[in-house]
């Protein structure tokens, strides 16, 4: 089968090639799938399980891609809640050979069946955005019918599904973006705004006399003070006098 295939970490999405590469088998519980449609994600090149499998060895050439939707062409043994024929769509384990191919095997209980009036590229943009809005709406926020949420870049792959999901649950939705005008330059500020230095921070100044600064986010720790992804809040200082 066709696939893309990566074996150089440091080359990034530069080293993604076309190759050929055994159909995968469908063992025990899993399903093959024919891949109609599937998700890729360029941060996928940096985790350790792209090129490695759970006991640490090298499983290069790997092929990325962890969402998938497509029809069901063979069951492993023992698999069940599903048919050959049938749509569906779903997450590959983070360890296995992944979607960017004609053909993937993927567990059972990570797939579902999709509808038929969903588009199949539908399908393969829903499981990572929608989990995580799933996860953090029901399993960690709580959400109740009634409350309110808040959504910073509603527009995007997971605001939009928290907006949904939480609509679709009773809970009164305020969603934040920006404006075409306010998309960062080179310089990292907003169109029409200026670099400044000040108290070490990168600041933005623009011609309605406003500041802005870009600030580590101490949250961006864990309870055992790990750090992960740095991230930042965006402070706007009053506008200054004439």
């Amino acid at each position: 089968m066709k696939a893309i295939v990566v074996t150089d970490e440091a080359a990034g999405t530069g080293g993604m090639t076309l190759a050929e590469r055994p159909e995968p088998e469908a063992a025990g519980n899993d399903v093959l799938v024919e891949v109609h449609a599937s998700g890729f994600t360029p941060g996928e090149l940096t985790w350790p399980s792209t090129w490695t499998d759970r006991l640490g060895r090298d499983r290069t050439p790997s092929i990325p891609g962890h969402e998938l939707a497509g029809v069901v062409s063979a069951l492993g043994y023992g698999t069940t809640g599903l048919s050959v024929g049938q749509r569906v769509f779903g997450l590959t384990d983070w360890t296995r050979d992944g979607t960017l191919a004609e053909y993937a095997a993927v567990e059972a209980r990570n797939l579902a069946p999709l509808p038929g009036d969903v588009d199949f590229t539908v399908g393969a943009s829903l499981p990572i955005s929608g989990l995580t809005a799933w996860q953090g709406l029901f399993e960690h926020g709580r959400l109740q019918p009634g409350q309110s949420v808040l959504v910073h870049g509603a527009a995007g792959g997971v605001g939009s599904m928290v907006t949904q999901l939480a609509r679709e649950a009773g809970a009164y939705v305020i969603g934040t973006g920006r404006s075409p005008e306010s998309q960062p330059t080179e310089s990292g500020c907003p169109a029409g705004a200026r670099p400044t230095a000040a108290d070490g921070h990168r600041q933005c100044r623009d011609p309605r006399r406003c500041r802005q600064s870009l600030q580590p986010d101490r949250a961006g720790q864990g309870e055992d003070n790990h750090p992960r992804s740095p991230r930042f809040r965006l402070t706007r200082d009053e506008e200054e006098q004439a």
